[in-house]
């Protein structure tokens, strides 16, 4: 019997995947696979995709046989003549692999009812592939995406843009570029420009259609548009022997009731002994869980700690890279001598250790204040 067509297609997204590579690395989304009674339309981008997503599949998943694999398996039982090849995993059983056949009565057999075999489209007048003027435009889109974004996040797509043109190593194709970007902002094309050190901006890129002016999608930007809220964000506590044992119990109280989870950082994955004398287990070592896995980071050390420390790359590291990648940052009085050999400024990110509230209130947001401080954009 035919599949209802109410659920061809249908996906539920309700959980994350068990196994990322089994159920997403895996997936093969093939629009040719289709119920008998359903057609193609004409749309050429559709056609395109019948052709290359099932040569893809092939390819990429090793053979034949990829929709035996669970994720792509459906659920309902099914039956066809496909057999053998690469990466067979059912046993085919019998004589034949075609329909009809008189050598094997029990072999999978279309529906005795029929069923209409292609979609008949009504044939009203003349056709062709015409495109609209509007594909003549090729860089409005794009100047009202950059003049959307708020001023960082314009400087990272400048900077961005200066990091992968430096790995171009023709200079024409660094100034073609440039060429494209005076269409679409003529700031950004000075920007990079600059930071490629070009002696003149080049000549605007040839276009069809000049570029318009539309009103600015706030919708295109992040910043300014997510909550701070701490649920979903992580906050690393870095310590070592003698650190405060009744602050890190007040930090970790603090943001689990925020809605943060909280892993612990030591220089050894066994932890060390805090100042109640007790010893608390470490969730990652120092030198394998830098601060970058990590929204914000809480150091709590004793003196002796923050010298020893002091003298480790990656305790720095931890530290500077917190500082410089704009993440808000606690920290006791005596984790103050490693915050000084990293070069940590002083900013509203940068709070007291003891003051859990503030430290929270900074840990859901960056510091975009800080940045001009860190970094040349």
């Amino acid at each position: 019997s035919l599949v209802p067509l109410t659920v061809i297609g249908r996906m539920v997204l309700d959980r994350w995947p068990d196994n990322f590579f089994a159920e997403t690395e895996q997936v093969a989304y093939c629009p040719a696979n289709v119920p008998p009674g359903i057609d193609f339309s004409n749309d050429p981008l559709l056609q395109g995709r019948l052709f290359s997503y099932l040569d893809t599949q092939l390819s990429r998943l090793g053979g034949p046989n990829f929709h035996q694999i669970p994720v792509n398996a459906p659920k309902c039982p099914f039956a066809n003549h496909q057999r053998d090849g690469h990466m067979q995993m059912n046993i085919p059983k019998g004589r034949v692999a075609y329909d009809p056949s008189s050598l094997q009565g029990d072999s999978p057999r279309e529906s005795v009812d029929g069923f209409p075999s292609h979609a008949t489209a009504p044939d009203d007048g003349r056709k062709g592939r015409v495109r609209a003027e509007s594909f003549a435009d090729h860089y409005s889109q794009a100047r009202m995406f950059f003049r959307s974004l708020e001023a960082p996040e314009q400087a990272h797509l400048a900077s961005a843009l200066v990091f992968e043109l430096s790995k171009v190593e023709t200079v024409k194709v660094r100034e073609r570029t440039v060429s494209h970007l005076r269409n679409i902002d003529d700031a950004l094309a000075k920007r990079v420009a600059d930071g490629l050190a070009m002696p003149a901006l080049p000549e605007p890129a040839a276009t069809q259609t000049p570029a318009q002016d539309f009103p600015k999608a706030p919708e295109v930007r992040i910043i300014g548009r997510t909550k701070d809220l701490l649920k979903g964000r992580c906050i690393g506590i870095l310590f070592d022997e003698g650190s405060d044992a009744a602050l890190i119990a007040n930090l970790r109280k603090a943001a689990d009731k925020a809605g943060a989870s909280v892993k612990l950082v030591a220089p050894k994955i066994g932890g060390a002994k805090l100042s109640d004398g007790k010893t608390l287990a470490a969730d990652g070592q120092l030198a394998g869980t830098p601060s970058v896995v990590f929204d914000a980071v809480a150091v709590v050390l004793s003196n002796d700690a923050a010298k020893k420390l002091s003298r480790e790359s990656a305790a720095i590291d931890f530290v500077s890279d917190a500082w410089a990648h704009l993440k808000a940052i606690a920290a006791d009085d005596g984790a103050q001598a490693l915050l000084k050999v990293a070069r940590v400024g002083n900013d509203a990110g940068v709070v007291e250790a003891e003051d859990a509230k503030a430290f929270l209130a900074a840990a859901a947001t960056r510091q975009w204040a800080r940045e001009p401080k860190v970094r040349t954009l």
